[in-house]
C-alpha cells in the first residue's frame, strides 16, 4: 500500500508527473485495492502515545485546567455533548435525536447516501445543503469537550459518551463509503482529535479490548486514505498542509508499525517544503485570508509537536517562518477580534470549547508564545489558555507564566512579501490589502478586495469587510461577498477586478500590485501608497491607486483615490460598516458614524461631481451567519481626464 513518492522539485514539468502520478496512478490503484477488500491491517503493534496521558491523568493537571475554565462551564459544555446538543457552523444549539445521522445535513435535512467516496459530490449543494455540517460534526471537536470534563469529574458517563460516539460513527461509516471519507482534510482532523482524546479516555474502563482494536484499525484506515488521496495540485493550500498533519499524527501514532514510520518521514519531508511554497517570508500565509492565516499556523504547529516528542524536530528554517506566522497574527488582532479577509468558514483543527468566538485567536497565541519564548506574545494572548495545557502539557503551563511579558510598543508595521500593512497609533487601527487576490493569482480563499482595508477606532471596528457567510449552499451570496462592491475599495465600469471561473477560482489575476511609497511610524504621519492594474483590461483602461494616510496628531485618516486614465469611466467607491454602526448624514456628504459611545465623522470632498448614498449590505461574522449592515456608495462619472482624485477624511469626534 505504500508507492515512494517522486521528490519534488520546483520544476513545473516535474510536479506535473507528480499530480499525475497522485491522481491517475496511485489513488486507482487505492480504489482497486479497496474495493477488492485488500487493505491491509495493523495487527498487534503498541501505539505511541506521544504525549504524555500519565500527566494528564494527574491531580495537578486537573487543577491547573479548573485555573483557567470555571468547573461549571466545562461540565456544561460536555453535557450538551452527552444531551446530542451541538452549535454548528451559524446554527443555534440543536438536538440531533437519540442518534446522531454523520451523513446528514441537519440545517438543510438533506441526508447524503452512503455511496463510495468518489461518487460523492462535494462541490454542489442541493436545496440549500451544506455539506461541512456533516463533515464539522466528524471533526469530532465535541471529544476534547468530554475529556476535559472526564479529566475535571472522573465521572465515567463523558468517557462512555466518547466512546459510544467514536464506535458509532465507525458503524456509520464504512470505510471509504459516505460523505465523511470524501475529504482527505476532515478524515486528518478527526483523526487528530481521536487520537487527542484517546490520551485521555485509554485509561477508562469503557476501553475494552474489542472498542481499542475497533478505533486502532479505523485509524490506521484513516492513515491509509490521507496518504492514498493527498489533496495536492497546481497549487497547494490548507487542504494539503492538513493531509499532511494527519499523517504526522497517525504517523507518530503508529510509529512502531512500518506504514507509520513512512508516513511521518514523508509528511515531515513535505511539510517541509510546502511552509517555504505558501508562507511567504514575512510569516503571511499566500491564501491571503486572515482566519485561514490562523488555521494554516494552527496545523503547522499542531504537525510540530508529534515530531518534539519523536525528537525528530522540524529545521530552524521551518520553526523561524512557523514563528513569523504568529507574529503576524499578533499585529492584526484587536483584543478578541481580527480583521475579516478573505474567507472565514470557522475552520479549526482542535477545538476547545462549543462556545469559543470564531475570531478568537489569543489562544493560539499564547501556545506560540511558550514555543518561541515569545514575550510579546505572551503579552498579546493576555491570558493563558486550555489549548497550552493540553498540547503542551504542564511545563508548558509553567513555562507560559513564568516567561516574562514584553511591553508593547504601539507601531504600525508593514508585511511586504504578503502584501498587508497596518496603520495603527493609540487610537486608530488601518488593516490595508495590497496584495494580490491569493494563492499568487490563483484564487483560492482570497477576495476581489485589492486596495481594500479594514478600520477600528479604539479597538472597535467601524468600517469592515463584508465576510463570507457560506460556501456551496448559496452561490450567488457567496459570489456577492466575494466581488469587489462587498469590499472597501474602488469598482471601475461596473467591472470586478478578476472575473470569477468558480465559486473558489478567478479567471485571472491582473491586478500586480505595487506599493508606490510607504512611511511608517512617523512621529506625526504614516501613510501607505500603492496602485494596481486590473483595470487596464478595459476598453477605457484605468490604474487605480490610494494612499492612506494616518495623522497621528490630528486624530484622523485621509484617504486620497487616484483614477489614472483618459476615461470616461464609471467609478465607485464602497465604505462598508460594521452592523453596530450607526450611519447618519449630518451635512452634504458628511457623515456621523457611532459605535456605542464613540463617533467619527466621514466627509467627502464639497464638490457636486458625484453621487454618495447610504444603502443596505451584508455582512458576515463568521460562517453560516448573514446580517444587515450599511453601506456608503460613491459614485462618479470621470470625465476625459488623464487623472481624477477623490479624497475621503475620517476623523474622531470624541
Amino acid at each position: 500500500m505504500y508507492f515512494k513518492p517522486m521528490i519534488m522539485r520546483n520544476n513545473p514539468f516535474i510536479r506535473k508527473i507528480r499530480i499525475f502520478f497522485i491522481h491517475f496512478i496511485r489513488k486507482p490503484i487505492f480504489i482497486l485495492l479497496v474495493k477488492s477488500s485488500l487493505i491491509p491491517k495493523p495487527r498487534k503493534f503498541k501505539p505511541f502515545y506521544f504525549l504524555d496521558e500519565n500527566e494528564f491523568h494527574s491531580k495537578e493537571f486537573a487543577q491547573a485546567l479548573l485555573q483557567i475554565e470555571s468547573k461549571e462551564k466545562i461540565v456544561n459544555e460536555a453535557n450538551l455533548v452527552c444531551e446530542n446538543k451541538f452549535q454548528t457552523l451559524g446554527s443555534d444549539l440543536v438536538y440531533l435525536g437519540e442518534k446522531i445521522n454523520w451523513h446528514q445535513d441537519f440545517k438543510s435535512g438533506r441526508i447524503w447516501t452512503k455511496d463510495f467516496y468518489t461518487k460523492i459530490d462535494s462541490k454542489n449543494s442541493i436545496n440549500g445543503s451544506d455539506i461541512k455540517v456533516p463533515w464539522e460534526l466528524s471533526r469530532f471537536h465535541q471529544a476534547q469537550w468530554l475529556a476535559k470534563a472526564y479529566l475535571v469529574t472522573r465521572d465515567e458517563k463523558y468517557s462512555e459518551k466518547f466512546f459510544e460516539l467514536v464506535n458509532n460513527w465507525i458503524e456509520e461509516n464504512d470505510f471509504c463509503f459516505g460523505v465523511n471519507w470524501n475529504c482527505a482534510m476532515e478524515v486528518a482532523i478527526r483523526a487528530v482529535n481521536w487520537i487527542l482524546a484517546l490520551h485521555i479516555f485509554k485509561i477508562s474502563k469503557h476501553f475494552s479490548d474489542s472498542i481499542e482494536q475497533k478505533i486502532y484499525q479505523s485509524l490506521f484506515e484513516h492513515g491509509i486514505f490521507i496518504r492514498n488521496n493527498l489533496e495536492f495540485g497546481r497549487r497547494n493550500g490548507n487542504h494539503y498542509l492538513s493531509d499532511l498533519m494527519g499523517l504526522i499524527w497517525l504517523g507518530s501514532f503508529f510509529y512502531n508499525h512500518s506504514f507509520g514510520k513512512r508516513w511521518f518521514h514523508f509528511a515531515k519531508k513535505e511539510l517541509e517544503k510546502e511552509i517555504q511554497i505558501q508562507v511567504y517570508d514575512d510569516g503571511v500565509d499566500y491564501e491571503k485570508s486572515t482566519f485561514y492565516q490562523r488555521l494554516v499556523t494552527e496545523i503547522l504547529t499542531l504537525s510540530s509537536l508529534p515530531a518534539e516528542k519523536l525528537k525528530k524536530p522540524f529545521s530552524k528554517k521551518f520553526k523561524t517562518k512557523l514563528h513569523k506566522m504568529f507574529s503576524f497574527i499578533s499585529e492584526f488582532i484587536i483584543d478578541d477580534e481580527v480583521p475579516n479577509v478573505g474567507d472565514c468558514d470557522d475552520g479549526r483543527i482542535i477545538k476547545f470549547s462549543l462556545f469559543e468566538k470564531v475570531s478568537e485567536m489569543r489562544n493560539l497565541l499564547a501556545v506560540g508564545s511558550v514555543l518561541f519564548d515569545d514575550g510579546i506574545l505572551k503579552t498579546k494572548a493576555s491570558k493563558i489558555f486550555t489549548d497550552v495545557l493540553f498540547l503542551l502539557g504542564l511545563t508548558g503551563f509553567q513555562k507560559f507564566h513564568s516567561l516574562v511579558e514584553q511591553k508593547l510598543v504601539t507601531k504600525s508595521s508593514s508585511f511586504d512579501h504578503g502584501g498587508f500593512f497596518i496603520l495603527r497609533d493609540e487610537n486608530f487601527f488601518v488593516f490595508f490589502d495590497a496584495s494580490d487576490i491569493g494563492m499568487n493569482g490563483w484564487g483560492g480563499h482570497g477576495h476581489n478586495d485589492i486596495l481594500s482595508f479594514e478600520l477600528a477606532y479604539r479597538n472597535q471596528r467601524f468600517i469592515v469587510d463584508s465576510g463570507t457567510y457560506v460556501y456551496t449552499p448559496d452561490p450567488e451570496m457567496r459570489q456577492k461577498l466575494r466581488s469587489t462592491s462587498a469590499h472597501n475599495t474602488i469598482m471601475i465600469d461596473g467591472q470586478e477586478i478578476a472575473d470569477f471561473l468558480n465559486l473558489f477560482r478567478i479567471k485571472e489575476d491582473l491586478t500586480n500590485p505595487k506599493v508606490l511609497s510607504i512611511q511608517l511610524n512617523n512621529e506625526d504621519v504614516d501613510f501607505i501608497h500603492a496602485e494596481h492594474y486590473a483595470y487596464t483590461r478595459l476598453k477605457n483602461p484605468v490604474v487605480v491607486n490610494r494612499k492612506i494616510e494616518l495623522h497621528k496628531t490630528k486624530n484622523q485618516i485621509i484617504i486620497e483615490d487616484t483614477f489614472a486614465g483618459n476615461g470616461p469611466n464609471k467609478v465607485e467607491i464602497f465604505f462598508h460598516f460594521h452592523p453596530e454602526v450607526s450611519v447618519n448624514k449630518i451635512a452634504t456628504s458628511v457623515y456621523e458614524l457611532k459605535r456605542n459611545d464613540l463617533k467619527l465623522k466621514l466627509e467627502l470632498p464639497q464638490f457636486s461631481h458625484f453621487i454618495d448614498r447610504v444603502e443596505e449590505s451584508f455582512y458576515s461574522e463568521s460562517y453560516g451567519k448573514l446580517t444587515i449592515n450599511q453601506r456608503l456608495r460613491v459614485i462618479i462619472e470621470k470625465k476625459n481626464h488623464h487623472h481624477n482624485s477623490f479624497v475621503t477624511l475620517i476623523k474622531a469626534t470624541d
